[in-house]
């Protein structure tokens, strides 16, 4: 027997994510250095997407819509520092990532 999945279902391990602006062709709002105009957040919070609408449409980019990224944030050049060192040391990159802090101590214990 074999077995076909049907469909796909995204689960979100956590409630934080970004709200990015996303154009109708499909790229994102970035400035120069690739930075991408965006606002972190709880899901659905609707002042956060009200202020990143407003925000897009002051630039003159008003065709698009705001696209949740699920359990992402903005980072620091620092933060992007100590998050590659913690990699190189076997560690979770990133100490707020719980989805894969909670998977590697499944291995651990496996």
């Amino acid at each position: 027997m074999k077995l076909t999945p049907n469909s796909k279902k995204i689960v979100e391990e956590v409630p934080y994510g970004t709200y990015v602006w996303r154009m109708n062709d499909g790229t994102y709002l970035v400035d120069e250095e690739y930075r991408h105009l965006s606002v972190f957040c709880i899901k659905g919070n609707q002042k956060a997407i009200d202020a990143l609408t407003r925000e897009a449409r002051n630039l003159g980019f008003g065709d698009g819509a705001p696209e949740w990224k699920p359990g992402t944030r903005k980072i620091s050049d620092e933060e992007y520092a100590e998050q590659e060192a913690r990699e190189r040391l076997g560690l979770v990159p990133d100490p707020l990532d719980w989805g894969a802090i909670k998977d590697q101590a499944r291995g651990r214990n496996a």
